[in-house]
């Protein structure tokens, strides 16, 4: 007599409730929908200031306003150019901005630029600060350098603008200083200004970020 031995063969489980491929799914549908949500959950800063109505003129002596300027997004940053202490470096940093806007580009929209104004009219014609963006390898169709009567200077940089201008500084050695904003200002498509930010390359992501945004989806993102 002969022992019989009984095998059972468990059912196999249906593919789809495999928790491998469950596990799978569940991450490709999350690499695909997290970056959408987080993209419409972002929001830029709301206006804080509206700069109205001036004029001034670049280093090429071509007017640059309230009008010209409209419908486009751009940044600000302020210096003077016989500024002996922290302009040049700061003037580096915001050069730095262009290479992280370049990409954006549509028939429909005018691409984010850059616009420096000085706190030193009297000594910063537009011939000196065209000479100093030589210097600087400023293309003047992404980087506007901005003077003009002082008295129209401080009305939209103090009044409406709300950053620092100060009156000359004697320093040692015949030099001196003129005291100004060290931040970046964002203004949007309408001349409002959308917010503040330092000039360390933290800050300077963060401006950049919200540039995108607001020339993305509008003034009103």
């Amino acid at each position: 007599m002969s022992d019989a031995t009984t095998t059972t063969t468990e059912p196999k489980q249906p593919f789809w409730k495999s928790p491998f491929l469950i596990a799978f799914v569940v991450g490709a549908a999350t690499l695909t929908v997290l970056p959408f949500l987080q993209t419409m959950a972002m929001r830029a800063p709301p206006p804080v200031a509206s700069l109205g109505e001036w004029q001034l003129t670049d280093q090429d002596g071509h007017v640059v306003s309230n009008d010209t300027l409209k419908g486009q997004v751009w940044i600000a940053s302020f210096f003077f150019s016989r500024c002996p202490t922290v302009c040049p470096q700061q003037q580096k940093d915001f050069s730095q901005i262009l290479g992280h806007v370049d990409d954006l580009r549509d028939d429909d929209k005018k691409p984010i630029k850059l616009v420096s104004f000085t706190v030193d009219a009297e000594y910063d014609t537009p011939a000196v600060l065209k000479a100093w963006g030589d210097k600087m390898g400023v293309d003047s169709t992404t980087w506007s350098l901005l003077s003009g009567p002082e008295a129209a200077l401080k009305e939209l940089l103090m009044k409406r603008m709300f950053v620092d201008m100060g009156e000359r500084t004697p320093l040692p050695g015949d030099l001196f200083d003129i005291s100004h904003a060290s931040k970046f200002v964002l203004i949007d498509q309408n001349g409002d200004v959308r917010g503040y930010w330092g000039t360390d390359e933290l800050a300077r992501g963060n401006l950049i970020n919200a540039a995108r945004l607001i020339w993305k989806r509008g003034p009103q993102p």
